[in-house]
């Protein structure tokens, strides 16, 4: 290519002319004139007007870079530009300048530069290096200052809790459901006059209405397993257990009076005709039938819980209308078994709470002791032996002795029966109709699982007989 060039160089020169190595390039560049043809002239012109050769390599840098040389631009051109214009060259964004920073503390520094503030990648296995927006590919830039309440690099410690503030501690308030392994003060759960005062005023409704007669003890029976039955049946409700309350509370009411008036078969035939009456609002309903087994259950259970075993109170106000000659019988053996099971109640209370230790079932109530079931037990028997003394039914020690004993056996554990049920609708009361007693089931639970036991050793023993 070179040879064509120099024959067309000497081409040029044998008929006189002189090729132009000049090319325009716009507003940009303008003419940029090559190299001539003869190999004697220098290869890269360093000036337009120098035409001197380019510095020995082994000579000393001058520290200056050569420039292409450029023509000035004839004015009278079109295209051209004049040469003592500057050359604007394309402008670029000005970066601001750095910035110095003091060292920030608590960090490991490489280097002696204290103004590096090298962005670091956050680590994959430190908790502590992690970037906290949850990108680990994006560096930490942001100042890292010592904090003592966290760990920093260098400070390996396991973290430490801060102390929680006065607001923050909850202070454990004993009830039936906190750990009662060592003895609470008389008190502490109950507000202690309010069950006092409301506590009198059911003994003055009780003895009053025993003195009436048996039927206005029925009718409080009634009042009292009515509202029992509106609380089980509300409590369940709220928990979506679906049991029809209106068969529920109709046969809880309804099985006492059978019972009172006929016999202890009306009160199978309450139990079975409320089943059959649940049965029918299950079938009938239009509602998801996935909870039927639930909801008949949960009916069958307040049924049997409330209105069977309240009915025994009715089956004992009944033997008071069996004979003219004995018309006190039901009504002193009712009264009886009702002050000794709030006996029990009372005498476990206290002692459990003053020297109470060893608890009866720690997975149910650990607040009930084995001391406040001896200390209700005792309690029981002594006033069994005194209402005992008044009445002219039960009036042998060995009967009292075994009436004590039934109801000292079946009052804790209808106890312990309410605080499983309350435990699995997790409620601490089932009502609050009785202040500093909770509900009237709360109340009595106790004397519900009582009223059988002694209907059965009263029809077995018969003290009226002797």
């Amino acid at each position: 290519m070179s040879d064509d060039r120099r024959d067309d160089t000497d081409s040029n020169e044998t008929t006189g002319e002189l090729r132009d190595n000049t090319i325009d390039f716009g507003d940009e560049f303008g003419e940029v004139k090559f190299a001539d043809s003869d190999d004697s002239a220098p290869a890269i012109s360093v000036d337009s007007t120098d035409t001197a050769q380019l510095p020995h390599w082994s000579e000393q840098p001058t520290g200056e870079s050569p420039r292409f040389g450029v023509q000035p631009r004839d004015p009278s051109k079109p295209g051209t530009r004049d040469a003592s214009r500057p050359v604007r060259e394309p402008s670029r964004p000005m970066s601001p300048p750095p910035v110095s920073r003091p060292a920030p503390e608590g960090r490991i520094r490489i280097g002696s530069d204290s103004t590096d503030q090298r962005a670091r990648r956050a680590s994959d296995t430190h908790p502590t290096m992690r970037d906290r927006t949850g990108d680990i590919s994006r560096p930490v830039s942001r100042d890292r200052t010592a904090d003592p309440s966290r760990p920093t690099v260098r400070d390996r410690s396991p973290r430490r809790p801060a102390p929680a503030r006065p607001s923050q501690v909850r202070r454990a308030r004993p009830d039936r459901g906190d750990s009662g392994t060592q003895p609470r003060p008389i008190g502490n759960d109950r507000n202690l006059s309010s069950a006092v005062i409301v506590g009198l005023v059911l003994v003055v409704l009780f003895v009053g209405t025993s003195f009436v007669g048996p039927a206005a003890v029925m009718a409080l029976v009634m009042v009292v397993l009515a509202i029992a039955a509106l609380e089980f049946f509300t409590q369940t409700s709220n928990r979506g257990l679906g049991a029809p309350m209106v068969v529920g509370v109709v046969a809880c009411v309804a099985a006492p009076i059978a019972a009172y008036y006929m016999s202890h078969l009306a009160i199978a035939m309450v139990v079975v005709f409320a089943f059959i009456a649940g049965a029918v609002s299950l079938v009938g309903s239009n509602d998801d039938h996935s909870g039927a087994v639930t909801s008949l259950g949960t009916l069958m259970l307040g049924v049997v819980y409330i209105g069977l075993l309240g009915s025994y109170a009715g089956m004992i106000l009944r033997m008071s209308t069996l004979s003219a000659a004995l018309p006190n019988i039901g009504t002193d053996t009712l009264f009886i078994a009702v002050f000794a099971v709030a006996a029990n109640d009372i005498g476990a209370y206290f002692v459990g709470s003053a020297i109470g230790r060893t608890p009866l079932k720690e997975s149910i109530s650990p607040n009930k002791t084995v001391e406040g079931v001896i200390g209700g037990t005792i309690a029981t028997f002594c006033v069994v032996v005194i209402l005992g003394l008044q009445s002219g039914t039960w009036d042998s020690l060995m009967e009292w002795i075994m009436l004590a004993a039934v109801v000292s056996i079946a009052a804790p554990i209808g106890d312990l029966l309410e605080s499983v049920l309350k435990r699995s609708l997790g409620v601490k009361d089932f009502g609050t109709v009785l202040k500093g007693h909770g509900g009237v089931l709360d109340r009595f639970d106790g004397v519900l699982l009582s009223l059988p036991t002694v209907y059965f050793l009263a029809v077995t023993l018969t003290p009226w007989a002797s």
